[in-house]
C-alpha cells in the first residue's frame, strides 16, 4: 500500500505525541519510593517502598515527623494494598492505621496519597492507639451484612504501651470504610472486641498485653488463623488461634495453641512479633520476625530488633497443613531462608516486619517472597527522635 508523502509526516507527529502522552493514572499515583519494576524488587534487592511525603528526604535526619511501620501488604489483581501504623498530626504520637494503594505504571511501582482508614474511638477499648494491622480477604457476615475483608489490629487505653488488646474490623472494599466489630455476641451478650483481650492471659497492669496480629485465611471464606504476640507476667510468646468468623456476631473459636521453635535464636524456643503466610503448592508456612535479643548496643530505641529473619516450616505431612500450629511436638523444624540487617537497608534498626502476600495471606509469587521491614535510625529517649525515621523497605528472597 502506498502512503501519501504529505500524510506520512502527519502520522509520524501523531505517533510521537501519542508515545509522549502522560498516563492519566499518574495524576493520582506518584513515585513515592525507590524504583521497583513490578510489585517486588529483584531477588536480593532492598528498596524503600514509599516516603511519607514527596517532599521529605529519607536519611539520617530528613524525615518529616511522621512515622510508617508494621506493614500488612496484599497484592490483589493489579493493585498492591499497604496497611501500616502512622500518626495523623505532625510530631504527635497517636497511632492510626494508614493505607496506600499501589499500581505498576510504566514498569514502576507508584502509590496514591495516604488515607487514614482506622483510628482511636473515644470511650472504648481502643481510645488511645490503633495500630499494627493485618488484613485478609474472605466472607465475613456482621450484623446482617456480608463483608469481603477482615482486619485484626492492636488497640489500647493506656499511653505507656501496656495492656494492649487485639480487635477486628470489616470492610467491603480494601480502602474501607472499615467498621469495628464492637457490638455484642448474640448468644451471650459479651462484646466481640477486643477479640483477644489481655485478660485471656496472666497479665497485670504492667503487662504489654496482646497485639501485633498476623492473619492467614484457611478456606478463603470465614475461617482464619490469627497469630498474636502476648507479653505478660510469664514472658512473651506467640499465641495462635483458629476462628470461624463466617458470622462474626456468633463467631466460633475452634482451637488455640502457641508457636514454638527448635531454638532458632540460640536457646529461646519462644517467638514473638512474627508475620506468616501459606504456600499451598509446597505446603510450607513462612514466618518473618525480628531477631532477639534487642538493643544490645544500648542505643535508643533498644526495644526493637536490628535483624529480621525469614524462615519456613514444612507442613506437607499433614492432611490439613494448618494442623502443624496445633501440634507442638512437631512444629519445631523452622528453616532459615535469609536475613535483613543494616547491610541491606542502611539502617541500624530493622523490625516490625510483614510479608508481601496475596489477598488471603497466601504466597504471591511461586519462586520468590517479599519481606517488608520497618527500618530506622538511632535516637534519644524522646520517642519522636527515632519514630520519625520509621520507614518501610522491601527485600526479595528466592525460595
Amino acid at each position: 500500500m502506498k502512503i501519501n508523502k504529505i500524510v506520512l509526516p502527519i502520522l509520524l507527529v501523531f505517533a510521537l505525541c501519542s508515545c509522549n502522552k502522560e498516563d492519566p493514572l499518574l495524576k493520582d499515583y506518584k513515585l513515592y519510593g525507590d524504583v521497583i519494576a513490578g510489585f517486588l524488587p529483584e531477588i536480593g534487592e532492598t528498596k524503600l517502598l514509599f516516603k511519607h511525603s514527596l517532599e521529605e528526604s529519607v536519611g539520617d535526619d530528613g524525615e518529616d515527623y511522621f512515622y510508617n511501620y508494621c506493614p500488612s501488604i496484599k497484592v490483589e489483581d493489579d493493585d498492591m494494598h499497604v496497611y501500616y501504623c502512622t500518626n495523623e498530626y505532625w510530631a504527635n504520637v497517636t497511632d492510626y492505621i494508614g493505607y496506600r494503594t499501589g499500581k505498576v505504571i510504566k514498569n514502576k511501582l507508584h502509590f496514591k496519597d495516604e488515607e487514614l482508614v482506622l483510628g482511636p474511638t473515644p470511650d472504648t477499648w481502643d481510645l488511645r492507639h490503633v495500630c499494627d494491622p493485618s488484613v485478609v480477604k474472605g466472607e465475613f457476615k456482621y450484623e446482617g451484612e456480608t463483608y469481603n475483608y477482615l482486619m485484626a489490629y492492636l488497640g489500647c487505653v493506656p499511653s505507656d504501651c501496656t495492656l494492649n488488646e487485639t480487635g477486628i474490623a470489616v470492610s467491603k472494599n480494601p480502602d474501607g470504610p472499615w467498621i469495628k466489630c464492637n457490638s455484642n455476641r448474640v448468644s451471650n451478650g459479651k462484646p466481640i472486641n477486643p477479640l483477644v483481650p489481655y485478660s485471656d492471659f496472666d497479665c497485670n497492669e504492667k503487662s504489654w498485653g496482646t497485639g501485633q496480629a498476623s492473619l492467614v485465611s484457611v478456606d478463603k471464606k470465614g475461617r482464619v488463623i490469627l497469630f498474636t504476640t502476648v507479653g505478660c507476667k510469664t514472658g512473651s510468646f506467640m499465641d495462635v488461634r483458629e476462628y470461624d468468623l463466617s458470622d462474626i456476631s456468633e463467631y466460633k473459636l475452634l482451637r488455640t495453641s502457641k508457636v514454638f521453635t527448635n531454638g532458632i535464636e540460640g536457646t529461646s524456643k519462644r517467638v514473638n512479633n512474627g508475620d506468616y503466610c501459606y504456600d499451598p503448592i509446597s505446603k510450607r508456612f513462612y514466618m518473618a520476625k525480628g531477631r532477639s535479643p534487642f538493643g544490645e548496643d544500648k542505643m535508643a530505641p533498644n526495644f526493637v530488633a536490628d535483624i529480621v529473619d525469614l524462615y519456613y516450616v514444612d507442613a506437607s505431612k499433614y492432611e490439613n497443613p494448618f494442623d502443624i500450629f496445633f501440634d507442638n511436638e512437631t512444629v519445631n523444624s523452622w528453616v532459615l531462608v535469609g536475613s535483613i540487617d543494616k547491610n541491606q537497608t542502611g539502617y541500624p534498626r530493622n523490625h516490625n516486619t510483614g510479608l508481601v502476600t496475596d489477598e488471603y495471606a497466601h504466597m504471591f509469587k511461586g519462586d520468590r517472597i517479599g519481606v517488608a521491614t520497618t527500618s530506622s535510625q538511632y535516637g534519644s529517649e524522646a520517642a519522636m527522635t527515632y519514630l520519625k525515621t520509621y520507614r518501610i523497605f522491601v527485600t526479595t528472597f528466592k525460595i
